[in-house]
């Protein structure tokens, strides 16, 4: 959908199935395990795998994806094949129509272009200003869209009441684009993209080449009004707020009052805006000089954001954008396509197959057994620190005690609380793709309103759906999220050894166990209210211990020039460190079971990527890439040096003072 799912803040184990990857040279001698764990562990596999023309990266996590999304398509083309049998409004009646509007390409051809310019009749029709924030306000109403303006509900800092999140949209490309040409060429191929969207919309190619031009000067004067990544990536930025009073004064010429009005939000007091200056920019440039390009940046927007539902022509200009943008070489078959997008639109319904069928009571069982014997580690450790007052301690031990667990996947009645799409129109009662795409959109718009001033509930599944390979920390809700998608080789199998499951799936519970005490989670306590509860002492020895990450992980070279952002990073490296220790100390001291532990825990981020992936991920992604975050956790860990005897000289020593630690 268009529409965001709604979600609680998270800190994942991976961005979207793509880790901390990096492809290991094409000619190397053969690594040691004293010198680089990460290469001599999976250098037969970095060989032997490839990247797929039809993706971006390889990695187990992105492998393992794309095996739960063949098996849902084999699910999903068998409930496709008994359409007509299902009672309206069951998960398979929906699954079926909706695969029936997304294959029927004649059908999408026929309708698809009619819908988008209904959809964009009030943006053109739009003589100032203030009549064109009138029409966004319309799309959105309407149809679900949001050309300029986001909401997402969000629970208040200090008590379970939602309020809003109401924040400008993102530009086309990031900040780190607009500021510097990822790559020669990049920047053309952007505006013949813009340019032959707006040509989609009937423009000229010499007007729509320079409104092109128009464009990216626009998103490029507002990069370094931006957000950086290390930004985004802190809670206390993100759960900035400001009144009502203040973002009427930010938006004299957007018209504060009539966006708050026709989102809904007219009564309501405070918002989340985390960038109060970028919305100020936007306001600067929404001018009757600039009203050209900003209703042709909204044209543009709305084609970008529903050519995957459209017709197969401009879904496939925008495809073929986008593949060339991230080093994808072809397109996948059309069968996967299909398949693919209604696993997306749908991800609740076909999760409670994949939990049914793919997630057994053991294991289950297997894992909660495994979460508990992580969380005994850290409350000793909790318990035996020796650099915390007694006091935050025992706030420390009773965060840590009321953690919420969440393994395989959510009750059958533990619904989104907004629908993906609540329903599907078939062909037969006159329903086409787009038509249920916007109508779910609108509707999903107005659930979205209605939610606001009531109240967060901590005990529902929010991370994740059960067919996802990650995991979650959720400072919300203070919980923990692993989904029955991540419960396969390498990361966890009952058939493996103790060492091999405890560097896979117990490192990765201690890594989400982790994000509670890292920077961001030491803001929160048991409740998931902001709350200061540390000491002023106690805070700034914890600050110093975790702010050593940044510069030891900032001396991993990834590529000729290129070093690992120590600061981006921090919070997820701390999480792994923290992981591999709680894994190690149970462990106990077992030399064969700490070898398979650290072995695994290297094999499970074996990763590679396309150089345009490599490049988005260095300035993106707050995960360690897949040497840096292997070594750079095992480097500081007491319990690998004995295992492998890691002697001074060794490429993987590093001096114990100098070995980082928190936790």
């Amino acid at each position: 959908m268009i529409a965001k799912k709604t979600a609680a803040l998270c800190a994942a184990l991976a961005l979207t199935a793509v880790l901390g990857i990096f492809s290991s040279p094409a000619v190397v001698l053969a690594a040691s395990e004293k010198d680089d764990f990460y290469q001599a562990v999976n250098e037969k596999t970095l060989r032997e795998k490839q990247i797929k023309p039809t993706e971006a990266s390889w990695s187990w996590f992105h492998e393992r994806d794309l095996e739960n999304k063949e098996f849902l398509t084999k699910e999903i083309e068998d409930i496709a094949s008994h359409q007509g049998t299902y009672a309206k409004g069951t998960p398979e009646q929906k699954i079926a129509d909706l695969y029936q509007c997304i294959t029927d390409q004649e059908t999408r051809n026929a309708t698809a272009r009619k819908h988008i310019q209904d959809v964009l009749a009030p943006i053109k029709a739009a003589k100032t200003p203030q009549e064109l924030t009138e029409a966004v306000g319309e799309l959105h109403q309407k149809y679900g869209i949001n050309v300029l303006m986001s909401m997402d509900e969000q629970r208040l800092p200090d008590s379970r009441r939602y309020v809003a999140r109401f924040e400008p949209n993102n530009p086309f490309l990031s900040r780190y684009d607009l500021e510097k040409e990822p790559q020669p060429g990049a920047w053309k191929r952007h505006t013949e993209y813009i340019s032959r969207l707006l040509q989609e919309d009937g423009s000229a190619k010499d007007k729509a080449d320079t409104m092109a031009e128009a464009i990216l000067a626009y998103e490029k004067s507002l990069a370094p009004h931006m957000l950086t990544s290390e930004e985004k990536n802190d809670i206390m930025v993100m759960n900035q707020m400001v009144t009502r009073k203040e973002f009427l004064e930010m938006t004299p010429h957007l018209d504060g009052k009539r966006l708050l009005k026709d989102w809904g939000l007219s009564r309501e007091k405070v918002f989340f805006l985390s960038n109060p200056d970028y919305l100020c920019q936007i306001d600067a440039a929404y001018t009757e000089e600039n009203l050209e390009l900003m209703r042709n940046y909204f044209i543009a927007r709305t084609y970008d954001m529903l050519a995957p539902f459209a017709d197969i022509p401009l879904r496939d200009i925008t495809k073929a954008y986008y593949n060339q943008r991230y080093g994808i070489k072809q397109n996948r078959t059309e069968r996967e396509r299909a398949s693919y997008l209604l696993q997306d639109m749908l991800p609740y319904e076909l999760g409670q197959i994949y939990l049914k069928k793919r997630c057994t009571p053991h294991m289950v069982q297997d894992v909660r057994a495994m979460i508990y014997e992580v969380r005994k580690v850290y409350r000793s450790r909790l318990a035996a620190n020796t650099w915390m007052s007694p006091r935050t301690r025992a706030q420390a031990i009773e965060k840590l005690d009321a953690l919420r667990v969440f393994v395989g996947g959510p009750a059958a009645d533990d619904k989104p609380t907004i629908e993906d799409m609540h329903v599907v129109i078939p062909e037969s009662e006159g329903g086409d793709l787009l038509s249920n795409i916007l109508a779910s959109n609108a509707w999903a718009a107005r659930e979205e309103e209605k939610l606001i001033g009531t109240d967060f509930n901590p005990d529902k599944w929010y991370a994740f759906d059960p067919q996802d390979v990650n995991a979650a920390y959720i400072s919300d809700n203070n919980s923990i999220t692993i989904p029955a998608g991540i419960l396969q080789p390498p990361f966890y199998d009952d058939r493996a050894s103790r060492g091999a499951n405890l560097g896979g799936i117990g490192v990765v519970i201690g890594h989400e166990i982790s994000h509670a005490f890292d920077p961001n989670g030491s803001h929160t306590d048991k409740d998931g209210n902001v709350r200061d509860w540390w000491t002023k002492a106690d805070y700034d020895a914890f600050q110093k211990r975790a702010a050593a990450f940044a510069p030891y992980y900032s001396r991993y070279e990834l590529a000729p020039g290129q070093y690992e952002n120590g600061k981006l990073v921090m919070n997820e490296a701390i999480a792994d460190c923290g992981g591999l220790s709680a894994a190690t100390e149970i462990a106990a001291g077992d030399k064969t079971v700490l070898q398979d532990l650290y072995r695994n825990f290297a094999s499970i981020f074996a990763s590679k990527y396309t150089d345009q992936l490599l490049h988005q991920l260095l300035m993106l992604d707050p995960h360690p890439e897949g040497r840096a975050r292997v070594n750079g956790a095992l480097s500081s860990t007491d319990g690998f040096y004995g295992a492998y005897g890691i002697t001074d000289g060794d490429g993987m020593y590093i001096a114990e003072k100098d070995r980082v630690k928190l936790w």
